[in-house]
């Protein structure tokens, strides 16, 4: 059953967004037509609209996410989704893996965005950028940087990072949007739940910053590679180090309040 809700989750979301990445997609065929027929103007004007685009593919997909969940949940439609022959843990799942992949692929469009963008902007400067890539090289200025392998390394930890960052934005709207809607507060269900969100975000990220600098768990990037260590990131010797610490406890929040979420769905929220 839960495939099922998945697959209709994707069908009903994809309305959400699709025209987010046509009217992206065709902004890329303008500057690539630009490119073909040598329009400098054209396609630096595309270049400059594509960059913004980029950043706008994500902040919609994250609007889209929250305006999915709230239509289909807690207006008319809730009705229907309630009287679904399933659980609302279920329910609720469904909707938390489509949105983690609707932001991640938004995330995945924005880097293929800019990476174009980029390769415009050498081609549009004849190379410059790329020699002065290799001026630096020359200097010894990029030896300074820590190896591809750190690197690398580095970046897969980036990843996981995103992926909690996301869990712990769905969790936080999705606790937020429902329990605005419970008996008490459903008079004002936006107003209360866009103060329940950044409430509840500022409170755990408060003690998530300070988390970060003082918990035992940090990562440092050296020219050995990355390496972990059970020390704070204030007592770290090396410039490229950073705390994990609040990011998993963020994290952990935004589960708390996914399991607390389901649970609300189950017993107080009061279907309009």
């Amino acid at each position: 059953m839960l495939g099922k809700l998945i697959k209709h989750e994707f069908k009903h979301s994809a309305r959400y967004v699709t025209a987010i990445y046509a009217c992206t997609g065709a902004v890329l065929l303008v500057m690539l037509f630009a490119l073909l027929v040598k329009i400098t103007w054209l396609s630096v004007a595309a270049s400059m609209i594509l960059y913004f685009a980029g950043i706008l593919v994500v902040v919609m997909t994250l609007v889209s996410v929250i305006k999915n969940f709230y239509d289909t949940l807690y207006t008319n439609q809730g009705y229907l989704s309630f009287t679904l022959p399933v659980k609302c843990s279920s329910l609720l799942a469904s909707k938390v893996i489509v949105s983690f992949v609707w932001i991640i692929l938004s995330v995945i469009a924005l880097a293929v965005i800019y990476f174009i963008v980029y390769q415009n902007a050498l081609a549009q400067t004849d190379g410059e950028i790329g020699t002065i890539l290799d001026m630096l090289k020359d200097s010894g200025v990029l030896d300074m940087l820590p190896s591809g392998a750190a690197i690398a390394k580095l970046l897969v930890l980036i990843v996981v990072l995103l992926l909690l960052a996301i869990l712990t934005f769905v969790g936080f709207v999705y606790f937020s949007v429902t329990l605005a809607n419970t008996r008490l507060l459903q008079k004002h269900p936006k107003i209360f739940g866009f103060l329940i969100f950044f409430g509840s975000y500022a409170a755990a990220n408060s003690i998530g910053a300070k988390l970060t600098y003082s918990l035992p768990m940090s990562f440092s990037v050296t020219g050995d590679g990355l390496k972990f260590a059970f020390a704070s990131m204030e007592s770290s010797e090396s410039i490229f180090s950073f705390g994990i610490g609040g990011t998993i406890f963020m994290a952990l929040v935004a589960v708390a309040m996914l399991f607390a979420t389901g649970w609300i769905m189950e017993h107080k929220v009061n279907i309009k």
